[in-house]
C-alpha cells in the first residue's frame, strides 16, 4: 500500500480535467518520496515513481533498448561502460501487474495512457509475450482524449497522436485510423503558428506522404490538407523580409509530393519559392559564409530532385556559384584568442631538455627528441575533448562546416554525438595551432646552433630517402634556414609523400594500382597512411604518428596541407612558418626511420 499524501496526489490528479505534463507528475512523486535523501523500499512506490521517470519517443539506439521509453539519464563509468536511469533491468512482472491494475483504477486519460504505454512497450520484451492488441487500443483511445479535451500542449498533443497513429497501424484498426486523421488534422489547425514549424506540418508528413498507402483519405480531405500547407506557404512568403527557415519546412512536405507525382509546374514553383526567400533574406545575405551555407543547403535540395531538368540546371548553376562566391563576396572572420602566461624559466628549461646544457647534446639525439616530443599524442586530445564536451555541451550541439577560402564547403559534419571522430580530428588540428609556438622556439634554436649541410647529413641517414633527394632536401633546410616558408612547402610535401611510398616500397607493399589504361598510377598518400605501415613502422608512437600526418596533410577537417597544395586551395597558408615548421617535423619524424631498427622514445 502505498502512503496517503502519494495516494492523495493521484486522486487529486483523477478527479480533474486539466492539463498536467507526465514529467511533473514524476517530479511530484519525487518529492513525496523523497528520493533524494531516502531509499525507496515500498515496490508499489517505487513502480509509480520509475513509471513517469522514462523518456518517451527514445530516439537513441546506442544507449536504449528498442522500445518507445528509454532511460532519462546515461553516463560512461571509469570502465567505459554505460550506467543508466532508470533502466529497464528495474522492471519485473510485479511492476507490470501492479502498472496494468494502474490503467484499470484510474480515470484520467493522461494516467491511463502512461501506465498503459509502459506495458504495452516493455511486457513483450520483458516477458517475451506477444503484443497486447486492447492495450494498443487502450493507448489510442485516450491519447485521443487528452488531445480533444486539451490536456497537453501541441507539441504534447503531436508526440502523443504520432505514438497513436503508429499503434493503429501497427495493430491494422480502422476504425481508429479514420478517428485519428480528422483528429490529427483538426489539432494541427487548433495549435498551429506560422513561426514555429514544429507545431504544424505534420498532419501532411503522416497522412499524405509516409502512410498515403494504409490511410484512406478522400479527395476532400487530402485537398484540405494541402491546401493548409499551401496557404501557410503563402503567408511565410508574402513578408518583405522572408524566413526560408520556415519557408524551407513547408516546402520540403510540398516538394516531396509534387516530386511522386510527376507534379513538375508545381514543384518548379515551390523550390523557386523556397530559393528566392534565401536571396531575399537580410541576414542570410549578410556575410560571405552564410551565403555559401545557403547555396549548399539550396544545391542539396534541387540535388534531390536531380531527375527534372529544371533541378538539375539549377543545381549545376548552383554549383558554379559556390566556385565563384570568393570572388563576390565578403568573408567576415572573428579571431578568437586566448592568453596563456608561460614563464620563460619553463621555456628555457624546455629548450634545454631538447639541445642539452650549453647545447651539449648530440645532433641525432637532438633532432630525435624534436621529433617525437611534438607528435602530438591522439589519446591526449581525446580526453581534453571529451572534458571540454562535457563542461561546455552547448558548444557541441551544432555541426560544422570547413570552408575554402573562396568560401565553398569542403567538410561538413554534424554534433558530437553525431560524428566524435570528425570533432576529434578537429580538435587534434587546433592543437596542433596551439602547439606550433612551442615548435617555433625550438626550430629558432636549431637554426642558431647549426647548419643545413649538417642537418642533411642526418636526414639521409633513413632509406626512405633516396641519393638523388640530397639536393632538394639541402635546397628545403636552406629556404628553411631563410624563413622562406613558401619555398619550404612547396618543396616539403612531394619529398614527404614519396618517402612514405619509399617506405611502402622497402616492406613490399604496394604503392600503385592499375589506371585501367594499359599502366598504373601510384596510390594516393591517404591510402598509403592508411595502410597500417606507419603504425608498425614506429611502434609505440605508431597510432599517434598515423594519426598526426593524416591529420596533417590528407584531412579536410585537419591541415589538408598535401591536397591543398596540390589543388591551389587555399595558397597564402602555405606562406606561414607554422605550416613550414610542421612539414619539416614531418621530415625529421621520417629521417628516425633505419632498416631493421626500431624506432623508441
Amino acid at each position: 500500500m502505498i502512503r496517503q499524501q502519494l495516494q492523495d496526489y493521484f486522486s487529486e490528479i483523477d478527479s480533474k480535467s486539466e492539463m498536467v505534463e507526465e514529467f511533473s507528475i514524476g517530479e511530484k512523486i519525487g518529492l513525496i518520496l523523497n528520493v533524494k535523501q531516502e531509499k525507496i523500499q515500498n515496490q508499489e512506490e517505487f513502480a509509480d515513481f520509475l513509471a513517469f521517470q522514462f523518456v518517451p519517443n527514445y530516439k537513441n539506439q546506442e544507449t536504449g533498448w528498442k522500445t518507445y521509453f528509454g532511460p532519462k539519464i546515461v553516463w560512461r563509468n571509469d570502465n567505459n561502460e554505460f550506467i543508466e536511469f532508470p533502466s529497464i533491468q528495474q522492471v519485473n512482472q510485479d511492476m507490470l501487474l501492479y502498472w496494468r491494475n494502474r490503467v484499470k483504477n484510474f480515470n484520467n486519460p493522461i494516467l491511463i495512457y502512461r501506465y498503459a504505454n509502459l506495458v504495452f512497450d516493455f511486457e513483450p520484451v520483458i516477458l517475451n509475450k506477444n503484443i497486447d492488441y486492447e492495450l494498443a487500443q487502450e493507448i489510442i483511445d485516450r491519447g485521443v482524449d487528452v488531445c480533444l479535451n486539451n490536456l497537453s500542449d501541441g507539441l504534447g498533443c503531436k508526440f502523443k497522436l504520432e505514438r497513436c497513429l503508429k499503434l493503429a497501424l501497427q495493430i491494422n484498426d480502422n476504425e481508429r485510423l479514420n478517428k485519428l486523421k480528422k483528429v490529427i488534422f483538426e489539432t494541427e489547425i487548433k495549435y498551429a503558428q506560422d513561426d514555429k514549424p514544429g507545431l504544424w506540418g505534420y498532419s501532411f508528413q503522416w497522412l499524405v506522404l509516409d502512410h498515403g498507402k494504409n490511410i484512406n483519405l478522400n479527395e476532400e480531405e487530402k485537398s484540405n490538407i494541402i491546401t493548409n500547407i499551401e496557404n501557410r506557404l503563402l503567408r511565410l512568403s508574402s513578408v518583405d523580409n522572408p524566413d526560408p527557415w520556415h519557408i524551407e519546412c513547408a516546402v520540403k512536405l510540398l516538394a516531396s509530393y509534387y516530386s511522386i507525382n510527376k507534379d513538375e509546374e508545381n514543384l518548379k514553383r515551390v523550390l523557386l519559392n523556397l530559393e528566392n526567400a534565401f536571396r531575399h533574406n537580410e541576414y542570410s545575405n549578410s556575410d560571405g559564409m552564410l551565403i555559401g551555407s545557403y547555396l549548399e543547403q539550396l544545391k542539396g535540395i534541387y540535388s534531390d530532385h536531380a531527375s527534372f531538368e529544371f533541378a538539375k540546371q539549377a543545381r549545376d548553376k548552383i554549383i558554379n556559384e559556390l566556385g565563384n562566391l570568393g570572388n563576390c563576396v565578403k568573408f567576415n572572420t572573428h579571431q578568437i584568442s586566448v592568453e596563456t602566461e608561460i614563464k620563460q624559466k619553463d621555456i628555457d628549461n624546455f629548450i634545454v631538455s631538447i639541445f642539452g646544457d650549453s647545447d651539449s647534446t648530440p645532433l641525432n639525439i637532438v633532432l630525435g627528441k624534436i621529433a617525437v616530443n611534438f607528435i602530438l599524442r591522439k589519446g591526449m586530445v581525446d580526453e581534453q575533448l571529451k572534458d571540454l564536451s562535457k563542461n561546455h555541451p552547448f558548444s557541441y550541439l551544432a555541426g560544422r562546416v570547413v570552408n575554402s577560402e573562396d568560401g565553398y564547403p569542403m567538410a561538413k559534419f554534424g554534433s558530437i554525438e553525431d560524428d566524435y571522430d570528425k570533432h576529434l580530428l578537429e580538435n587534434f588540428s587546433r592543437n596542433l595551432h596551439f602547439h606550433a609556438v612551442f615548435l617555433r622556439m625550438i626550430f629558432d634554436k636549431l637554426r642558431k646552433v647549426y647548419t643545413p649541410e649538417i642537418i642533411i647529413e642526418n636526414i639521409l641517414l633513413s632509406p626512405v630517402f633516396r641519393g638523388d633527394d640530397r639536393d632538394y632536401i639541402l635546397k628545403l633546410l636552406k629556404h628553411f634556414w631563410n624563413q622562406e616558408y613558401l619555398a619550404v612547402s612547396c618543396i616539403s610535401v612531394p619529398l614527404i609523400e614519396d618517402a612514405v611510398r619509399n617506405l611502402s616500397r622497402m616492406n613490399g607493399i604496394t604503392y600503385i594500382k592499375f589506371n585501367g589504361q594499359g599502366g598504373y598510377d601510384v596510390l594516393e598518400l591517404d591510402r598509403l597512411l592508411r595502410s597500417g605501415l606507419i603504425k608498425e613502422t614506429f611502434q609505440k608512437l605508431g597510432e599517434d604518428t598515423e594519426y598526426y600526418f593524416r591529420a596533417l596533410l590528407t584531412e579536410r577537417i585537419g591541415w589538408n596541407l598535401r591536397n591543398n597544395i596540390a589543388h591551389g586551395i587555399n595558397k597564402k597558408f602555405f606562406d606561414n612558418e607554422d605550416v613550414a615548421n610542421r612539414l619539416v617535423h614531418v621530415l625529421l619524424c621520417l629521417a628516425l626511420i633505419r632498416k631493421n631498427e626500431e624506432v623508441s622514445e
